[in-house]
């Protein structure tokens, strides 16, 4: 469903051809592009920790740190593999900055693989990986660190279809050849391995999961004797593999515990260790997840859970937990890791998500509470809304398609709870609803499309946050736009199934005609917007076709009753188009969406266009139309670029141009329209709006801007 949006903003300041400073929303931050495996370090030693980002594709990525939990691109570097799964930094080499320990393979599939060591260069790159094979086998697990003959130098040890390589160093980063320990009769393919003194006896033991199809599966551990040999295996059943494992003390007992989770099983298993190194019988941490994460979030003391996919359990002492909060993180499917770190240099446990497509950061506000929006549950909510004061307080609502029909939000101006539920009213398959005065009573109405209706309904406002049915327009529902098309006073309906519907001043409008006949190839409006282009006073349109049509269409209202039609040739299919005057020159400017990015067409006053800047890229795919408004207060207006659960926040020049590299903010799973209100008291002449995204998930995300 591609929501409904009527904009048309006038700038009318000087000119100024830079940017100013970003806005800080209460969210957290998406790095796109730079998804992978995800290690923490000061890589190029200024005393800030950085993001190292390990690719499937054999890429390293960074991102240097502020020191303040935001972080800007870094180099990369091409490890020369085919592939990465796992990594862990520390420095091999002496020289005080960290090095890379990789795992995964050079070349293709089925192929030997191994480890590899990445000497880094104090600037965020590194050097070509020094190989060393497991052996034969092809498909292994994350890799663990640990002293194992006890000579004071790391060794490595990597799960693989054979058994456990251990790869002992010699110092100065080199390794000797690997070591397998076998394990019979189990297979412990692209599982991972835990390191901890398990017994008690001062030597490092190890744990990993493995499974054997289809049966046993569970979780291994081998009691280190402390000079690189281990004593013989001791299974641990659990109900599947393993997908992950980690090691921590839950109960407070001193000793080590093991946490799994199985696959296809709800839930973690906890597996408690008696000091001895035996464990219990497993009990169960409610928490959805692939990967996860034990660290103190909310600094009692006890450990939490964290989930890659951003649940956050917080630990109740005795190895029980809390039900889990949720925290949407970036949406780009399964993930890699999750790494709990200090990014801000406030003694508080952040938290670092490395998905496919991108890093999320999550910023820690103090006692386990993260910078993550303001979720509002609505059940069956829709991903699109229309914003307005519905009841006349003087604060901006929020009107949301649900399963149920239309529910009003009914705005605080609170920054802790910006919304609570307002009325509704009953209505089957409801769609994007769009907003404005449609009888002249000062009151905002609503315009929406519904299978019940058979049409668009007119709904007028009460001033309460009510509505009644006015009128129901037969029109096929599109999207929807509002003008004075005949220059009456009373707003009109533009419709993208290519109808126009004149308003009577009252709620009820006239008999639908056709907007121009015949469209131009391929024959069909996509998406529709409206404005006086031309300057002359008169409501005019501007659309474009989707999929086959890479034109801006431009219909210049005649006066009379119809438009002119002006054809702007273009070089990409177009599936949205956003007008606002972005240079301040008293010109509409139009900005068109096409797959994944977003160009710039200036407007001349006259109807015509010629183009600007060309592209300014979406944080991810999936995009969805984009939004136009000043959000960092300098009176300049700037691109919100929506796309796979992050915003991408493009600051404008005052120009017409933009920056070309959009820092992203996240939101819901599955926006699908973002709003720009004043919820929590700024002024709207302020230029500081908080972020608004209305989630099919099931809810509301408010991103509070929080800019000075």
């Amino acid at each position: 469903m591609r929501p409904a949006v009527l904009l048309s903003v006038l700038w009318c300041t000087a000119a100024v051809a830079t940017a100013g400073a970003p806005p800080k929303f209460l969210a957290r931050r998406d790095y796109s592009g730079a998804g992978g495996f995800v290690v923490v370090a000061d890589v190029n030693g200024d005393k800030m920790p950085d993001i190292i980002s390990l690719q499937g594709n054999g890429n390293i990525n960074t991102l240097l740190g502020n020191g303040n939990g935001t972080f800007r691109t870094g180099p990369a570097t091409y490890s020369g593999w085919y592939s990465i799964i796992s990594g862990a930094a520390l420095d091999l080499n002496g020289d005080g900055l960290p090095d890379l320990i990789i795992d995964g393979g050079p070349t293709g599939f089925a192929v030997p693989s191994g480890m590899g060591a990445c000497f880094g260069n104090s600037d965020g790159t590194f050097q070509p990986p020094v190989f060393y094979q497991a052996g034969g086998d092809v498909d292994l697990g994350t890799l663990a660190i640990g002293d194992f003959n006890s000579d004071g130098i790391p060794d490595v040890a990597l799960a693989g279809n054979s058994g456990i390589w251990l790869f002992f160093g010699r110092g100065g980063g080199i390794f000797n050849p690997g070591v397998l320990i076998p394990v019979s009769n189990a297979a412990t393919q692209s599982l991972g391995v835990i390191v901890a003194d398990f017994n008690g006896d001062g030597k490092l033991d190890l744990a990993v999961g493995y499974y054997k199809f289809p049966r046993p599966t569970g979780f291994i551990v081998l009691f280190g004797n402390g000079n690189g040999t281990f004593h013989t295996p001791v299974f641990y059943s659990a109900p599947a593999y393993p997908r992950w494992m980690a090691v921590s003390d839950l109960n407070s007992d001193g000793h080590p515990d093991i946490v799994l989770n199985p696959y296809d099983s709800p839930g973690l298993l906890i597996y408690l260790n008696n000091g001895s190194g035996a464990f219990s019988a497993p009990t169960q941490a409610p928490l959805t997840c692939v990967d996860f994460a034990i660290a103190d979030v909310n600094g009692d003391g006890i450990p939490d859970l964290v989930s890659d996919l951003g649940y956050v359990s917080l630990g109740l002492g005795n190895a029980t937990f809390a039900p889990p909060v949720y925290y949407p993180i970036e949406n780009a499917g399964s993930g890699y890791n999750v790494v709990p770190a200090d990014l801000h240099k406030k003694g508080l446990t952040d938290v670092v998500f490395g998905t496919n497509a991108a890093v999320s950061v999550l910023l820690n506000e103090g006692k386990g509470i993260f910078e993550d929006g303001i979720w509002m549950s609505l059940p069956g909510s829709g991903n699109c809304g229309a914003a307005a004061d519905f009841n006349g307080d003087g604060k901006p609502d929020l009107a949301v398609p649900t399963t149920q029909g239309i529910t009003v939000l009914l705005g605080t101006g609170k920054a802790s709870a910006p919304f609570t539920t307002g009325p509704s009213f009953t209505l089957s398959g409801a769609a994007c609803p769009i907003t404005g005065d449609l009888n002249g009573d000062g009151i905002p109405d609503l315009l929406l499309g519904a299978n019940s209706l058979g049409g668009v309904g007119a709904y007028l406002g009460n001033g309460d946050g009510t509505f009644r049915l006015a009128s129901v327009i037969p029109v096929s529902p599109g999207n929807l736009v509002l003008g004075d098309f005949n220059h009456d006073g009373k707003l009109d309906l533009a419709d993208s199934s290519n109808q126009l519907a004149l308003g009577n001043g009252d709620g009820t409008f006239q008999a639908p005609v056709t907007i121009y006949s015949p469209l131009p190839s391929p024959g069909y409006i996509g998406w529709i917007a409206s404005g006086d282009l031309n300057n002359d006073g008169w409501t005019d349109l501007a659309y474009v076709s989707g999929l086959g049509g890479n034109s801006l269409y431009v219909l210049l209202n005649n006066q009379h009753g119809g438009f002119t039609l002006n054809t702007v040739p273009l070089t990409a299919d177009l599936f949205s188009v956003m007008l606002a005057d972005l240079n301040r020159d008293g010109n509409l400017d139009a900005v068109a969406q096409a797959e994944v990015t977003v160009s710039v067409y200036l407007g001349n006053g006259q109807g015509g266009f010629t183009a600007g800047q060309s592209t300014v890229a979406y944080p991810g795919p999936d995009p969805l139309p984009p939004q136009i408004g000043d959000v960092n207060g300098d009176g300049i207006p700037d691109l919100l670029l929506p796309a796979d659960g992050s915003i991408g926040i493009a600051l404008g020049k005052g120009d017409g141009t933009f920056l070309t590299n959009p820092f992203a903010v996240g939101v819901g799973q599955s926006p699908g329209q973002i709003l720009l209100e004043n919820l929590h008291g700024q002024s709207a002449s302020a230029g500081k709006p908080d972020l608004v995204a209305p989630d099919s998930t099931g809810g509301v995300t408010v991103l509070i801007n929080l800019t000075k």
